[in-house]
């Protein structure tokens, strides 16, 4: 994988899950405010920025070409496999794997 392939695949996972927690907070607080509890807005909220921040920190390590980066991308993964969606399971599943082939990619550079 060159270069240019590997940044747009950083960049184009990031993005996507960028976009799914804001409409996971955009469903919350926007959307159906009146179904949810005061509650389930907070956490909500607070895992929206929690894996806000991780996802920032997959993106900053992979573009740098760091191992950690990947590997905070697995833990992203799971942690979206655990929320149970089938949408989400099946991209965290994809992503996963994608952080895997990125793996070898930054060990066969090395």
């Amino acid at each position: 994988m060159d270069e240019k392939k590997y940044k747009s695949l950083v960049a184009i996972w990031g993005a996507i899950l960028l976009m799914l927690q804001a409409l996971a907070l955009i469903n919350v607080v926007g959307l159906n405010p009146e179904t949810y509890g005061q509650l389930t807005k907070l956490i909500t909220a607070f895992v929206a920025v929690v894996m806000l921040g991780l996802v920032i920190a997959y993106l900053i390590l992979s573009l740098r070409k760091k191992k950690a980066g990947p590997i905070v991308g697995i833990i992203v993964g799971a942690l979206y496999i655990i929320e149970f969606s089938p949408i989400n399971i099946i991209i965290g599943i994809c992503f996963i794997l994608s952080c895997v082939t990125m793996i070898k990619e930054i060990d066969k550079i090395k």
